[in-house]
This record gives C-alpha cells, sequence and structure tokens, in this order.
C-alpha cells in the first residue's frame, strides 16, 4: 500500500450501506446540556469578567452561557497513577489582554506533595464545522485542539476561553486530601485565585492498560505537514508521537516503524514476480511477472548485481510469453559503477510484444561504458511509464547476458531455477528488541503493537491479492515451506524477547463474505506453523465466524454480534471494536461535532459488553488528496472534515467521512500550505476526544478493578461482594446499548465515584 492508512480505508467506505437508522432530524447535539439545566459551577464574577470551572468531560463552546450553581471551589478525585482534568473558563465583559494562568503545587495536610511537574496546562481551542457530519451535527466553531498554554493569551470580549488543566497523580503519592490554587490575571489589574482540592484515593490505576488498543499513526502524513526532510528529524518526532500515545494510554500500531525486524535472504536471486512451475520452456521454472495497478509501477529485478567487463559488447536474450494477445511489456538493465552507485544515463530499456505462445527475443546492450562495471536486469509485464497505468501479465524463461560472438552466460540466475534448501532466511530481532524493550516497559506500557508479516496477501472488500514468498506464491507447497521456516522464527523470537501475545497481525481489512474462504486459509496457515502468534480480522458481516483461526475479532461499533461475544470470550479469545466514519448518530461515534461523552461511554459500553479492545484507523489523517486541490494540503487547525480518499475515488470528488474522522492530534504547523520549510520537531497537539478517551480508560479500570474485588472477596466482605456485583450491572439510565445511553457526562463521573468509594472500601477491610 502506498501510505499506512490505506488498507484501512475500507473500515470507511464499506460500513455505509450499514449505517444506523436516523433518528428524528428535530434531534440536534446540544454540547450546553440545556435540557438538563446546563454544567458548570460559577467561581466569581465581576464588572470585568466571570469565571466558572467544569470537570474534564465536556466541550465547552465559545458562547455556552454561564453555569447557574456557584461553587468557588475545583474538587477533583482520581487514584494514583490517573489523570483527572478540569476545564478553567474566563469569560470578559470586554477584551482582556495579558491574561496569565498558573497552578501552585498540590499539598495535603500531612505535607505530602504532588509537584507542579505533574500538571499541564492547555489552551481550547476552536475549528471550523462546515458542514455537519450528519444530522444529529451542527455548523460552526466547535472545540477540539489543545495546545500548550505557553504565555499571556488576549481574550475576546463575551466569549469563553477555557483552559483544560490537568493533574497526573504518581504511582506513589499518599492517599488524601490535598490543595493546589490557580491564579488567573488579566491586564487593569484583574486576578482571581481558586481553590483546587484534590482527593487521592487508595488505590493505584496499573501502569499497562487493561484494554488493549491499536491507533494508527502515518508518519509520512506527519512528515509532509511538519517539513521533517532528514531521518534524524522523523526520529524526533516520532519519538514526542510515542510519547503522547503512552501519555493517552493507548498503544500505536507500530511503533517499530525505525526499528524492524531485519532479513537477509540468501539462495534466491529475483525478487518482483513468482516462479512459476506450471508454464515453462526447460527445467523447473519460469517467471512470472503480473502487474495489477493502475496507480504504481510493478517490476522484477535481479536482487544481485551483475558483474561485467567494461568496454565490452553485450546482448540479452530470453524467451517469454504473456496472458493477453499482444501485451506490450519492457525489458532492460540498469547500469552501475565500481561503488555499486547507478549510473543514470546509461540504461538499456526496449519495448516488445507478447502472445500467450513463448517466443524468442533480444536486447543488443552495445559496448558498455569504461564506468560500468555492473548490470542490473528489469522486467516490465507492461510499458514502463512513470505513473504505472499499465497493466498485464508476462512469463520469462530462458534469460541470458552473453558477450558479443560468444556463447557464454554470464546470468546463470537466468534459468529461473531455484533450490529450496539452498534458501536461508535469516532475521535480525536486534533492533526490534530494543525497542520492544524500551515501548512495552514504564514509562510507555504499550500493551499491543500490529505485526507486518513477510509474505502474507492482503486485501478489503474492494480487492485481495495472494501472498508471495520470495517469489513463491500462496498455495503452492514452495510457499507453505517458506513460511513454515519464517514463521517459527517469528514466534521463537517475540516469546524470547517478551512480547508474544501483544502482537495482533492484521494482514486483512473488513472482508466481505466471499473473501472468508481466503482469510480462513492464511489464517489457517498461521496457526499451523505458529500457533501462538495473533490473528487478528476487522468484519462486519452478520454470520461469519472463523474464530477457530482468528484470535481477535474487531467490529465496527454497529455491528457487534454479542452471541459471537460470549463465544469468543468463553474460549479465551478476544473481542474489539472500532470506530471510524461510521457509526453516526445516534450510536456512539468519534466526531467533534458530537457528544462530548461519546468518546468516554466507548469504553463504558466495552465493560458492558465484555471487549477488550478498541481500534481506531489513524489519528494523523488530516488531507484527502482526492478531495483537495493538487498540492494543496487540507488545514485541520482551520477545517474540521475528513473527506473520502481511497480506492477508485475521483479526483476532484468531495464527499463526507466526519469531521475528526481518523484526526486525533493536530499538526504543530498551523499553516501547512504557507510554511513549506520550517521544520516543526515538537510534540504533536491533542485533541480533547483524547482527553475524554483517557478518562473513559480510566473509568475501564476503576470498573475492571472492582470486579477483581468482588472476585477475590472473602467471607468477611460478603456483603461488599453483593454490593460490587450490583454497581457493575451498569444501569440502562447511564447505558442501555451501543445507541442508547446517557449524553449528560454527570451520569457517568457520579457514578464513577460510587464505583471508586466501594473499592476503597474493599481494601480498607
Amino acid at each position: 500500500m502506498k501510505k499506512n492508512w490505506m488498507l484501512l480505508l475500507g473500515l470507511c467506505a464499506l460500513a455505509a450501506p450499514f449505517s444506523a437508522t436516523a433518528a428524528p432530524e428535530a434531534e440536534q447535539v446540544d454540547l450546553n446540556h440545556t435540557a438538563t439545566g446546563g454544567y458548570g459551577y460559577l467561581i466569581a464574577r465581576d464588572d470585568r469578567a466571570a469565571l466558572w470551572w467544569a470537570e474534564g468531560a465536556y466541550k465547552v463552546l465559545k458562547d455556552a452561557p454561564l453555569p447557574q450553581r456557584d461553587q468557588p471551589v475545583v474538587q477533583l478525585s482520581a487514584a494514583r497513577n490517573e489523570y483527572e482534568s478540569f476545564v478553567l473558563v474566563v469569560t470578559p465583559q470586554r477584551e482582556m489582554e495579558q491574561c496569565r494562568i498558573a497552578l501552585s503545587d498540590f499539598v495535603s495536610a500531612a505535607g505530602d506533595t504532588i509537584a507542579g511537574s505533574g500538571t499541564e496546562i492547555r489552551r481550547v481551542e476552536y475549528v471550523r464545522v462546515n458542514p455537519p457530519t450528519d444530522y444529529y451535527g451542527r455548523k460552526g466553531d466547535f472545540p477540539d485542539p489543545l495546545p500548550l498554554y505557553e504565555g499571556p493569551v488576549t481574550l475576546k470580549a463575551v466569549e469563553n476561553t477555557p483552559f483544560w488543566i490537568t493533574v497526573h497523580v504518581p504511582s506513589d503519592a499518599a492517599a488524601g486530601e490535598y490543595t493546589a490554587r490557580a491564579t488567573v490575571s488579566g491586564s487593569g489589574g484583574w486576578q482571581q485565585s481558586v481553590p483546587v482540592k484534590l482527593r487521592v484515593r487508595n488505590f493505584t490505576l496499573p501502569d499497562t492498560p487493561t484494554i488493549r488498543s491499536g491507533w494508527g499513526m502515518n508518519m509520512d502524513n506527519v512528515a509532509r505537514y511538519e517539513n521533517l526532510t532528514t531521518d534524524e528529524q522523523k526520529r524526533q518526532k516520532f519519538e514526542k508521537y510515542m510519547e503522547m500515545f503512552a501519555r493517552y494510554k493507548i498503544s500505536p500500531y507500530d511503533p517499530f516503524v525505525y526499528a524492524p525486524i531485519r532479513e537477509q535472504v540468501s539462495g534466491v536471486a529475483w525478487q518482483g514476480g513468482f516462479f512459476d512451475s506450471q508454464g515453462k520452456v526447460a527445467g523447473t521454472y519460469s517467471y512470472k511477472v503480473t502487474d495489477n495497478s493502475a496507480t504504481e509501477r510493478v517490476e522484477a529485478t535481479t536482487r544481485e548485481l551483475v558483474p561485467v567487463t567494461p568496454g565490452r559488447a553485450y546482448r540479452m536474450e530470453w524467451q517469454a510469453k504473456s496472458q493477453a494477445d499482444q501485451q506490450t511489456y519492457v525489458v532492460g538493465i540498469e547500469c552501475y559503477n565500481a561503488e555499486r552507485e547507478r549510473i543514470v544515463f546509461q540504461n538499456r530499456f526496449e519495448q516488445y510484444s507478447a502472445t500467450p505462445e513463448w517466443k524468442a527475443f533480444e536486447l543488443p546492450l552495445g559496448t558498455l561504458d569504461e564506468e560500468v562495471r555492473y548490470l542490473k536486469v528489469v522486467l516490465c509485464s507492461a510499458n514502463r511509464t512513470l505513473s504505472g497505468e499499465d497493466r498485464g501479465t508476462m512469463w520469462f524463461d530462458e534469460l541470458a547476458i552473453r558477450p558479443e560472438g560468444a556463447q557464454e552466460n554470464i546470468l546463470p540466475a537466468g534459468s529461473f531455477e531455484v533450490n529450496l534448501d539452498e534458501i536461508d532466511i535469516r532475521l535480525d530481532f536486534s533492533d526490534f528488541e530494543r525497542a520492544a524493550r524500551k515501548y512495552f516497559a514504564p514509562p510507555y506500557n504499550f500493551n499491543s503493537f500490529r505485526l507486518a508479516l513477510k509474505g502474507l496477501g492482503s486485501g478489503t472488500y474492494y480487492s485481495r491479492q495472494n501472498g508471495r514468498f520470495e517469489g513463491f506464491e500462496q498455495g503452492t507447497p514452495e510457499y507453505e515451506k517458506l513460511m513454515q521456516r519464517y514463521l517459527q522464527q517469528i514466534q521463537s523470537n517475540l516469546e524470547r524477547i517478551g512480547v508474544l501475545g501483544k502482537e495482533y497481525i492484521y494482514w486483512f481489512d473488513e472482508p466481505s463474505e466471499k473473501d472468508y474462504d481466503f482469510v480462513y486459509q492464511t489464517n489457517k496457515m498461521i496457526k499451523e506453523y505458529a500457533p501462538k502468534l495473533t490473528t487478528f480480522l476487522t468484519e462486519h458481516v452478520a454470520g461469519q465466524d472463523i474464530s477457530e483461526v482468528t484470535d481477535i475479532s474487531c467490529t465496527i461499533w454497529h455491528q457487534l454480534n454479542h452471541d459471537k461475544i460470549k463465544r469468543m470470550n468463553d474460549r479465551g479469545l478476544e473481542y474489539w471494536s472500532y470506530l471510524c466514519v461510521w457509526p453516526k448518530a445516534p450510536w456512539v461515534s468519534e466526531f467533534i461535532d458530537h457528544d462530548a461523552v461519546n468518546m468516554r461511554m466507548w469504553l463504558w459500553g466495552s465493560y458492558v459488553h465484555h471487549l477488550s479492545g478498541i481500534l481506531m484507523w489513524e489519528t494523523t489523517y488530516w488531507n484527502s488528496p482526492e478531495a483537495s486541490p493538487e498540492g494543496y494540503l487540507q488545514n485541520p487547525w482551520k477545517d474540521a472534515m475528513s473527506w473520502v480518499t481511497g480506492y477508485g475515488w475521483p479526483y476532484g470528488k468531495q464527499t463526507i467521512w466526519g469531521n475528526g474522522d481518523g484526526r486525533f492530534f493536530y499538526p504543530e504547523n498551523r499553516d501547512p500550505n504557507g510554511d513549506r520549510t520550517t521544520a516543526y520537531p515538537g510534540y504533536p497537539v491533542p485533541s480533547i476526544r483524547l482527553e475524554i478517551l483517557r478518562a473513559g480508560i480510566e473509568d475501564y479500570e476503576y470498573l475492571r478493578l472492582l470486579e477483581r474485588l468482588a472476585a477475590e472477596a472473602g467471607r468477611k466482605q460478603a456483603a461488599l461482594k453483593q454490593e460490587a456485583e450490583a454497581l457493575l450491572q451498569i444501569p440502562k439510565s447511564i447505558y442501555t446499548d451501543e445507541k442508547t445511553y446517557n449524553k449528560d457526562p454527570q451520569a457517568l463521573l457520579d457514578y464513577r465515584e460510587r464505583v471508586a468509594d466501594l473499592i476503597e472500601r474493599f481494601l480498607q477491610q
């Protein structure tokens, strides 16, 4: 695939036929919660400004009304190793310059301290929504980006300016009541001092999240937006992203972008095609080259450079046939000097026409330049163009390079013969192991990674292709033998390193009904040769179940199969869910112009339905090449909509996926079209939705901890056990099903406190 996220577009495009039944169009998102009397607490109000606060569970609109309730003290509660946030809002009567905000250390009566280094202040910024995601959303400015507060700001008159303030309670903090003070000031001597009380609970959330996750991140896209051109710049930026993933308690698809499993294969002289034992001129194999892509140039080449004598004339001869009659194809060589550097203008390429019958061809190479020391042979099954729009299938055999006037063949590999026993697959896990020991331990604590395997096929609902391993196609005995050697090395090394079971082999995306046998056969092969490796499948087709060979089923949220969830859980398998462009309202969703509670409710629903993982196809999908003008990069700071891109989508067609779909971080570069030169090596800017997601992940920890305490309860805790079992049956007043749930965050917040109280009572007995 051209880009990391291209495999996942089936999540977005195919889901449309399965959309939810639309709710009445009169229902629309109400982030101000007018039906329940609003939210938040007024701290102070004078002729200069109003100051108020709310829990970190709300999206504060610019024109949200002042709270009706007075509460001059910010009240927080958190476990150890938990992030807890609140929103402090300034609403000035007239423009206010030099607005500053600061938060002191948290100090308990016993003198214990949670230092200010564990707190973070971010400014809430807004993006324009136009058009809305669906009937439920609406046009307007919606809060989402959270850049760090780095100094005084100017506030607009009669407009809310929210600051998102987060405290991280260390794992070794003493339980008890802590107090800090937030100070807000502005021009003209205006100042307010706000007490902040934090109750640190007497239990600790685990370093490694209980719920597993897989979240996409496209480093190529990041480099493009942030003007990163050197490998060092890209690695530094990648590390910043890994830190942010860890901070939000989610695992990236691939923490091994710069530390892959390296391979060295010997005993195979060609790459890019298939060894075909069915159609050949002589020997055991011919070489089949297939180009099915209208957007890429597919070609086969010699793996090693072929030494030649400079100043000598050569000719190349071969036999070829095609699948289609009068197939245009190209054969040629590239030339290299003694340092094995390509000599740019010494190519020899020629175009030919083939038929389905074997035929002899030749290419006079002429006298080679004195600088030429090596050749690379290139075989193309279609016309060799820059854009690769032509397609075709060719077979080659009995290829020879001979000095003019001689029969000596300097290319013995041109017979396309190969001995499986001579193929040596050596895997080097050195870089991978160092990265694994880093990212799967504190402070990162990732719990999952997407394992890309050599040789597997690929596909989506749109198309699929067979696997191939060093020129042997899936379904051949040679392929099976090579995959067996390879998979067993992968399994044994992951086990040695200590990350076996954290991998998930996500190689096919959202199969349609016709694809299930293909997926089954590949997963069956993996389980046969490496039974401990974890197979994974995103799916949504009702009635399909290949959990016999699939360890993790990951289903789009509005297509959860509850019977299958139970069957898989009973067998010790995993069931995950994902959100993407679907579902839209009234279901739990990811969109900027939908309810603030959604990302948190996703985790509560995951607990109710006994799900063990959450997946998001992308976090940095900032631009659609099909929707944007050529050479233009959409600015996510100004435009919230994610537009369709993908298979066969016509350039210029602009179709919505949803506001914020696949974008949970914002680039540092706020002007990606105007600034194409400044490198931005710092941290990405997170979103409110990530903050609320993390709170949901921590809620999930509360529920699972209480569940474990109840399961381990002794006789003396029988009453608490009974109370816990009742509390863990989440009431329908909070969550009924995937599309019916309480939109008011306060319901979750109150219930979570009840869970926390009961956990503490367990631990006190």
